[in-house]
């Protein structure tokens, strides 16, 4: 038998792992059908991999007969070997199994088995193992070459990405897993100016890794030195020898590993780092894994540089930025602490540092203290000062130059330890500022990493530092300015206090505050001289109580202020704690203040007070503190003194100002007080003025100068403004009366103008007075209608009187012929048939007009006052009926559902039915004549109701209320009084009784008429 012909493609490259192991299936398949066997198994060790084990047989072969075949291939056997067995999951008896191994180069590399029940040795050609194994070697390195083409391609790939290094690093260490068997692999960095490396990428597999990314460790003394000084890969099969150094012995013993392999990362600038792997197992790695990795850490070494030039690039690029964005600064705003704020953030952006500070030294130049931070988090930081000369930010000020830290934990120059901890910083980078070639601070930059700066970061902040110098020193110079214009405000500010108020308590706290403000105190206070006792006693200030204020006397050449008194200049005190010239020292205490500066108030030679600004902190004012609080008090002083000059004249002015307000008072109470509305117009028309009438009548907003002439609607405006502008023209009196829609609702007003004559002091002017004559109107239109309506029932009273004559006649006649018709010989007469269904109908037309003409004349006769028992029931069928023959409602339909029990009520009869009209003719005029009106009638609980329903839009809910009110009406104007339901409410209340209403709109109205039965 031979090889190729049990396997021919065999031979040809395979893809992966599971391809090698699907051919080997296959080839076992061959082999055992080749051979005559039942089941066999076929074990391949791959160098440096784990072995791959395939089992196959005739059939589907039984779980426990395959275990047994797996176990049996992996047990090494020395040459071909037979041996009778009884395998689990065999049935056909003892089998032969026929075993032997595979060979290549010398080297075993698998091994064959086959079972069935007549195996012998003949059935394997001689070759077969060897060739066997060598062609299986040979796949596997066939595959093993395809693979690492692959994934050098991948990485190749990687290499000209925008990937970042994090994922070129993960690609990486995935790619050499496929590869190369190993526990643990590292990328660690060269820091040559620190002589340390930086493990910048770290992965762990089967052994639990302790060392941290971006760990950093000394290079002295380690096989990574030794890798840096051959430029060459080194390999150690156990750490455990001799020859590995004493420090990367110990590392690589204490994590566990026995073997390790260092390959190094070159550019043109020679090795800047290396890929470290480790293994628990010793002689792990062999030449070829060492080949692979170097060969996959070439494309690496180029990604890591690539992205390390593009850094550089872009911070090079950030630096030029920071620094010319701080040269901006010099010219650009110029408050300290936004230059400062400023300049902290620069720092971060400049050299990628997680925070900064930025220290000032005091004036006395003995401590430094922050000024301003960036990226921290605790106060103790951003408020840290310490002694120049302490501490490695006070060394920085105190040497002036620059101290680069690479860990604070480990330098004995560091002061507030405990401050850095609770921040967390690890490294920091000091650079002096200064003014003039004079340190004025410190810029202290820090990192939460140890080693973050580098040479390169202090050269740049360095140069930073000097442009940050000149601007704070130009900041400051603006400060400067800022103060000295300050001081002039100040001064120009008490002096417009002072000339620009009689009020002297407002001007004296002006001038504290303002002494407050510019000297930059906690608190101000004055004293006055008291002229009975000769005693000055505070009479103002800022932050005292009025309790405490007023139990402070003091005489002169008593305490600070006494002094100052008596020597007619400024005294102060640096600490009012422990100066024996204290007056009042528990007083100091109490409140806090610490230190003291008071001045005298100068009028010529006399001294009539002082005042006194205080500090909270042991402070010694300067010259100019004195001089300004000199000049301060010399304001007051004026202010007191105009007080007193003013003082006399204030009580006649006062005298005189009472007598004008009480007339001023008077008129405005006339005005206010008066029935009709008075209105003050400018020449533009504009209301300068309305009283409370006018207010209400007219509905203007109190205050605002609207136009006169607009609060009557745009139908009467023209004529008012005409009006009202003829009074200016003519200067003479006159009257109109306007009719006016306010709010839904007419009025009339009789406008009587005034003009007024202008004098030096005002402009032109004119009066109008407002009154509202509706009412009167209305009662005289209703006179009138009134008047109207009696002399047309009068007419209609004598035209309905005569009517009825000739209808009884016409009657008559209609009842005499009907009757001759009853004759015999005109009773067959055909000519004549339709004549008594002709007279029956005029008859009964004629009598159909008495009744109409009847009921007109009892309309319109005088009810009277006397109320008898009467029918509500025929009332409303009365009131329908007269309704209905009106051609204004000829389209409407009546509706009656009356209770035939309901029972006769003591009602003046006459005026029930102009309640029943009023309401009826209310309904059928809002269904313009074609609607339905229901009239009901029942008896509810004790009381008779009486319901007139119709079909109109409804009353809307914002004039409900006011239906019942007289002159209130929604028809046009000359179509309604307004006076008709509110006449039917007065007489349905004089009955005893109430008309209730119900309106839904778009649906229509219910009034009901409720009376005691």
């Amino acid at each position: 038998m031979t090889l190729e012909g049990v396997f021919p493609d065999l031979l040809a490259p395979l893809p992966s792992i599971a391809a090698v192991e699907a051919e080997l299936a296959r080839t076992l398949r061959r082999l055992v059908a080749h051979a005559r066997a039942v089941a066999g198994a076929l074990g391949f060790t791959p160098p440096g991999d784990a072995p791959v084990v395939v089992t196959a047989g005739r059939g589907r072969l039984p779980a426990e007969l395959d275990a047994w075949l797996q176990a049996s291939v992996r047990t090494p056997v020395g040459r071909l070997a037979l041996a009778r067995v009884t395998p689990p999951g065999w049935t056909r008896g003892r089998a032969v199994a026929l075993k032997t191994p595979l060979v290549a180069s010398g080297r075993r590399v698998g091994a064959l088995l086959l079972l069935g029940p007549l195996l012998t040795r003949g059935v394997l050609a001689a070759d077969v193992p060897r060739a066997l194994g060598e062609a299986l070697d040979r796949v596997w390195r066939l595959h093993r070459r395809a693979l690492r083409t692959a994934v050098l391609d991948e990485l190749t790939r990687l290499l000209v990405s925008t990937d970042a290094l994090d994922d070129v690093l993960h690609a990486f260490a995935e790619a050499v897993a496929k590869l190369v068997a190993f526990d643990s692999i590292a990328v660690s960095l060269v820091d040559v100016e620190r002589d340390e490396f930086e493990i910048i990428d770290v992965v762990a597999r089967s052994v639990p890794l302790r060392v941290t990314r971006d760990d950093r460790m000394p290079l002295a003394g380690t096989l990574f030195a030794e890798l840096v000084a051959r430029g060459a890969p080194l390999r150690v099969d156990d750490v455990r020898e001799g020859r590995v150094p004493e420090v990367s012995r110990r590392v690589f013993a204490e994590r566990g590993y026995r073997a390790v392999a260092l390959v190094p990362l070159l550019s043109a600038r020679g090795v800047f780092g290396a890929v470290t792997l480790a293994s628990a197992r010793a002689g792990a790695f062999d030449d070829e894994d060492v080949e692979i990795v170097g060969e996959l850490g070439r494309p690496l070494a180029s990604a890591i540089e690539l992205r390390r030039l593009l850094a550089e690039g872009h911070r090079r690029q950030d630096e030029l930025a920071a620094l010319y964005a701080t040269s901006q600064l010099i010219s650009a705003r110029l408050e300290m602490p936004w230059v400062l704020d400023r300049i902290s953030q620069a720092v971060s952006e400049l050299i990628g540092s997680s925070g900064c500070g930025i220290g000032l030294l005091d004036p006395e130049g003995a401590h430094i203290g922050h000024v301003a931070a960036h990226g921290v988090g605790s106060e103790a930081w951003r408020t840290l000062s310490i002694p120049v000369g302490e501490g490695i930010m006070g060394r920085a000020a105190q040497s002036g130059t620059a101290i680069r830290v690479d860990d604070v934990r480990t330098d004995p120059r560091s002061a507030r330890r405990d401050v850095d901890e609770r921040e967390g910083i690890r490294s920091m980078l000091c650079v002096p500022l200064k003014d003039a070639g004079e340190v004025i601070g410190v810029i202290s930059a820090f990192a939460t990493r140890p080693g973050a700066f580098t040479a390169h970061h202090q050269r740049v902040l360095e140069a930073f530092g000097e442009q940050a110098g000149i601007a704070i020193h130009n900041a400051r110079l603006f400060e400067e300015s800022v103060r000295r214009a300050r001081e002039t405000r100040a001064l120009l500010e008490a002096g417009r206090a002072v000339t620009a108020s009689l009020e002297v308590d407002r001007t004296i706290r002006v001038i504290l505050e303002e002494a407050r403000g510019v000297l930059g105190v906690d608190s101000c206070g004055l004293a006055t001289l008291e002229p009975g006792t000769g005693e000055f006693v505070t009479v103002a200030s800022l932050d005292l109580p009025p309790a405490m204020v007023k139990d402070i006397r003091i005489r002169v050449g008593e305490g600070i202020g006494g002094l100052a008194v008596r020597e007619r200049r400024p005294v102060q005190s640096r600490d009012l704690y422990n100066d024996p010239r204290a007056r009042y020292p528990e007083l100091a205490r109490a409140t806090g203040f610490r230190s003291m500066l008071a001045a005298p108030l100068r009028v010529g030679d006399r001294v009539i007070g002082l005042i006194s600004v205080f500090r909270r902190d042991v402070h010694a004012f300067s010259d100019s503190d004195e001089e300004l609080l000199l000049a301060l008090a010399d304001q007051a002083a004026i202010a007191l003194e105009h007080a007193r000059l003013y003082a006399e004249l204030e009580s006649m002015v006062a005298e005189r100002t009472r007598e004008l307000d009480a007339q001023k008072r008077f008129v405005e109470v006339v005005l206010e007080t008066l029935p009709l509305g008075v209105f003050v117009l400018d020449a533009e028309l504009g209301v300068v003025r309305a009283n409370r009438e006018g207010v209400r009548v007219l509905g203007c907003e109190p205050g605002a100068r609207a136009s006169f002439a607009a609060l009557f609607g745009p139908g009467t405006a023209g004529t008012v403004e005409a009006f009202v502008r003829d009074a200016f023209a003519t200067r003479r009196d006159a009257a109109l009366e306007v009719e006016v829609a306010l709010a839904g609702e007419t009025k009339i007003f009789r406008l009587t103008r005034a003009p007024v004559e202008p004098t030096e002091a005002s402009a032109p002017h004119a009066v109008v007075l407002v009154e509202d004559v509706t009412r009167a109107k209305r009662l005289e239109r209703q006179m009138l209608l009134t008047e109207r309506l009696t002399t047309a029932g009068r007419l209609a009273a004598g035209v309905a009187h005569e009517l009825n004559n000739p209808l009884a006649t016409i009657a008559g006649c209609a009842e005499s012929l009907r009757e001759r018709l009853t004759e015999r010989e005109l009773t067959n007469t055909s000519e004549l048939t339709d004549f008594p269904h002709y007279l029956g109908l005029i008859e009964e037309e004629a009598f159909r007009c008495k009744e109409i003409t009847g009921t007109l004349l009892q309309f319109v006769r005088d009810p009277g006052s006397q109320r008898a028992p009467t029918d509500l029931n025929a009332l409303v069928l009365r009131t329908t009926e007269l309704l209905s023959h009106q051609s204004r409602f000829a389209e409407g339909r009546f509706a009656t559902e009356l209770d035939p029990a309901l029972p006769p009520l003591a009602v003046n009869e006459g005026q029930l039915r102009q309640v029943f009209i009023a309401l009826a003719s209310n309904a059928l005029e809002a269904m313009e004549g074609r609607g339905r009106l229901t009239v009901r009638s029942r008896l509810h609980r004790g009381e008779v109701e009486v319901e007139f329903e119709d079909e109109g839009p409804g009353v809307p809910d914002e004039i409900l209320s006011r239906i019942f009110d007289p002159f209130f009406t929604t028809k046009p104007p000359g179509q309604g009084t307004g006076l008709g339901l509110a006449i039917a409410q007065g007489i349905v209340t004089d009955h005893g009784g109430r008309i209730e209403v119900t309106s839904r709109p778009g649906k229509g109205s219910l009034f009901r008429v409720v009376l005691p039965a």
